[in-house]
């Protein structure tokens, strides 16, 4: 007879290896859950075989319906749309909390990683994920795991070759640590959204953004007005959440949570596989002289200016300050600080 836990790591294993993984018998599930990209992104694609992939190995106990962004409660708002049971699920919620719990403004450290799996290294290594489970237990929710999306990239007017050159650029950013990091690089930083980001950059009234990914940002034309682009990114390693509402993911066997589980991780990678060859692919389709590759001097140069505004927010709640202290041991242990 084995124990719990190692019954879970064997249900996960079979996951992974193709196993479809019998469950236990329970009632069928049907859950909502809402993305972050829209329905014909190369993100809500992978989202949607996530799905597909779920009622398979759960053998019809759960169906999950992926909705694109804004469908049911705008992004901002969908974890407490999860709270309240609009909600079964949602990926990319996180980064929208930070006026709400400061600890989460951290799950997209600006300026901090710059390799996928450093963040996953701290997620599964350095108490990253028991960490955002406290987050999400403020909204009565579980935390399964990040999808990574890739480093985004930072379209401009003029190349953006060392932190110096932020200096006087008018910057979309969005609200929080990133935008106190460009504030005190000496940008003039505008906060918007980002269905204004376009119209910002074609009349001038920004020069540069923090958006997307390089295939994300050129899919959305950002490149015919700005045609530069830091790449690859330097400033943030983007990345989903996945959180589930408490009550449905504790209706789940403990077969099927395994088996969920296990789904995530492999969402995770494909999602981060597919990003990245659209990036590659889009920077072969660009000149080589709009690419501005950063070195390490320069990506420790603004690590060192972001660890000052971390530091700031660590001090806005006690989760914050635990967050922030994981993620700054960590990157002292490999290196980055």
């Amino acid at each position: 007879m084995i124990g719990r836990n190692a019954a879970a790591r064997v249900a996960a294993l079979a996951v992974v290896c193709g196993i479809a993984f019998a469950g236990a018998a329970e009632a069928q599930q049907k859950w909502k859950a809402q993305g972050l990209y829209g329905p014909n992104t190369v993100v809500h694609k992978e989202f949607q075989k996530f799905t597909e992939r779920v009622k398979q190995v759960t053998r019809g106990a759960l169906e999950i319906e992926a909705l694109p962004v804004a469908t049911i409660v705008p992004q901002a708002e969908a974890l407490d749309a999860i709270k309240a049971g609009l909600l079964d699920a949602a990926a990319g919620t996180m980064a929208y909390q930070g006026g709400k719990e400061a600890a989460a403004a951290f799950w997209d450290l600006a300026g901090g990683y710059d390799n996928p799996l450093h963040l996953i290294m701290w997620y599964r290594q350095g108490g990253g994920h028991e960490i955002m489970n406290k987050i999400a237990a403020k909204w009565d929710a579980v935390f399964l795991g990040p999808i990574i999306l890739g480093l985004e990239s930072i379209p401009s007017k003029k190349p953006i070759r060392s932190v110096a050159d932020f200096k006087g650029v008018k910057m979309r950013s969005p609200d929080g640590i990133p935008a106190e990091i460009f504030a005190k690089l000496g940008a003039s930083v505008s906060v918007m959204p980002g269905t204004e980001v376009y119209t910002a950059l074609d009349t001038g009234k920004i020069e540069a953004t923090d958006w997307g990914t390089l295939s994300v940002n050129d899919e959305a034309g950002y490149n015919r007005i700005a045609p530069y682009a830091i790449y690859p990114g330097i400033h943030s390693l983007n990345a989903m959440d996945f959180v589930i509402r408490r009550s449905k993911w504790n209706a789940l066997s403990a077969e099927n949570k395994a088996a969920v589980t296990a789904a995530v991780d492999e969402w995770s990678l494909a999602t981060w596989i597919s990003q990245e060859q659209a990036d590659r692919l889009a920077a072969a389709k660009r000149s080589p002289d709009t690419l501005v590759a950063w070195g390490e001097k320069e990506k420790a140069e603004l690590r060192a200016v972001a660890a000052g505004v971390w530091e700031g927010w660590a001090k806005k709640s006690p989760l914050a300050k635990e967050i922030y202290e994981s993620q700054v041991k960590f990157l002292k242990s490999i290196g980055k600080l």
